[in-house]
């Protein structure tokens, strides 16, 4: 009976939009906007869904990467991903897959290739080429103001994109064009809250929001028109040997399973699941990364000690004739490694884990089933700050990820299920945490130690003071982007 009055409601939604469209009458239009309000307050009702909270991490870590009794509790609600909404969830990325051949698939490729850590020293020099162009825009930003005041925060979302699209393209891509890309990304990104209404029936939400609609089609497009050249370059170009591989390059190689008809031989993607597979890549290790680092650089503005030490580390590690702070090095910081641990604590970059009941699990919580349906939401601060777990939850304490104060319990692939007790979930945890854990890990690492190293960051004053709270978007970034007073280290 509901499709039934889901299907009328949207054929009548569908004609007045067409009389509208060839009319223009103004009672056309003043009955569109009528029923339009009407459906969308209907929608509403119908799209809510019950949902759950879990604050308590050994009830996470129990759902979460335990697993359950039955099923894989793996798979999210209907998601806002833009592949999947624009193809009314017929195509989907990593984000927004269901749980199953296609998310395997593509996963795997992704963790096995790219992503492998045995194989992240393939993309140094293009991290060393990224470090490179900041520390220079940062400097010619110091010496063009009369007192060093920068505006790190495009500066570092700007050197974190160029890097993540030549792992994404290979070397040789126009600077140009990737500031293009990444100015389209960043729309992209920015337009993402706006998508939920696009999450369940997309076909109807798709009427009634046109304007938001029309905007989602003009960002893809974009992208379209600047990564499909790039894509089709790749894929007639000679490789040569030895050559390390673009994102792309897997992608293009890969035959996936067909979801919708089991029965048909594994395929090649689509030239538009390509560009989603890519348009994924480079947001999510780009945004994430770059809120990161914000978030890291402000808090060791905020606290000059804290710097100093970091510092006085790295010039222990590092010779001072050194070019920079190496991949080899970055393990032997423990201070700096606590920083970024509890920078990720108090300010993990996503704000919620979510989960949705399928037929298939059979999920217990207080002694009842979860009903088919039920979205299951992880809040990752209240995780992270458990008073039963941590001492001082609300402080920024790097010293409680040191050895000597108990850090050494505390690790990150607990999440993934690799044992101990998960006690923060700034990636996620279970079959679905994040699978750039270990690059991004590396990145905020790398980065955090040359910027450093590089540069003394003093913190602005009045309205340019580093301000410590979040935005919540689709990421949780500064309310204000990172602005400070650098002066070059000799």
């Amino acid at each position: 009976m509901q499709d039934l009055l889901v299907l009328t409601l949207s054929l009548m939604l569908l004609f007045v939009a067409m009389v509208v469209r060839r009319h223009g009458h103004a009672s056309s239009k003043a009955v569109y906007t009528r029923l339009a309000t009407r459906l969308k307050s209907t929608f509403a009702g119908w799209l809510r869904q019950p949902a759950i909270v879990i604050r308590d991490r050994a009830t996470a870590h129990r759902l979460l990467v335990r697993g359950c009794v039955g099923g894989s509790f793996s798979n999210r609600p209907p998601s806002m991903a833009p592949s999947a909404v624009l193809s009314h969830r017929r195509y989907h990325n990593l984000t927004s897959a269901p749980y199953g051949p296609f998310w395997r698939v593509t996963r795997r490729n992704l963790t096995s290739e790219v992503l492998h850590p045995m194989r992240l020293h393939r993309y140094a020099a293009a991290r060393r080429d990224a470090l490179c162009d900041l520390v220079a825009d940062l400097k010619e930003q110091c010496t063009s103001s009369p007192d060093g005041l920068v505006l790190a925060a495009e500066s570092i979302r700007t050197a974190m994109f160029g890097l993540l699209a030549t792992m994404c393209f290979g070397d040789g891509v126009d600077p140009g064009l990737i500031r293009a890309m990444a100015d389209a990304q960043h729309d992209l990104v920015q337009f993402f809250p706006e998508l939920r209404v696009f999450a369940k029936l997309p076909a109807i939400a798709r009427l009634i929001h046109r304007q938001r609609w029309s905007k989602l089609v003009a960002l893809r497009r974009k992208q379209e028109e600047m990564y499909l050249p790039l894509i089709h370059a790749r894929r007639s170009r000679q490789r040569q040997s030895g050559e390390t591989p673009a994102y792309v390059d897997t992608l293009m190689d890969l035959r996936v399973p067909d979801d919708h008809n089991k029965r048909r031989r594994p395929r090649r993607l689509t030239d538009g699941e390509l560009v989603g597979m890519c348009s994924e890549f480079l947001g999510a290790g780009t945004e994430t990364v770059a809120a990161a680092l914000q978030w890291i650089m402000a808090n060791l503005v905020k606290r000059p000690h804290m710097q100093e030490a970091v510092r006085r580390e790295i010039n222990v590690a590092v010779g001072a004739d050194a070019e920079e702070v190496g991949d080899e090095v970055l393990g032997k910081l423990d201070y700096l490694n606590a920083v970024v641990m509890e920078v990720l604590r108090l300010y993990p970059t996503a704000t919620l884990v979510f989960r949705q009941v399928s037929e298939e699990d059979d999920i217990i919580h207080d002694g009842q089933r979860i009903p088919t349906g039920t979205n299951v939401l992880f809040p990752l601060k209240s995780l992270a700050q458990d008073k039963a777990t941590w001492a001082d939850p609300d402080e920024f304490k790097p010293e409680r990820f040191l050895a000597d104060k108990g850090g050494e319990n505390i690790s990150l692939v607990a999440a993934a299920g690799s044992g101990g007790e998960i006690r923060m979930i700034p990636f996620g945890a279970g079959r679905r945490v994040c699978p750039g854990m270990g690059v991004a890990m590396l990145h905020m690492g790398y980065f955090t130690a040359n910027l450093v190293r590089e540069f003394e960051w003093r913190e602005a004053e009045g309205e340019l003071a580093v301000d410590l709270r979040p935005h919540f978007g689709f990421f949780t970034v500064m309310k204000h982007p990172l602005r400070a007073h650098l002066a070059v280290l000799p």
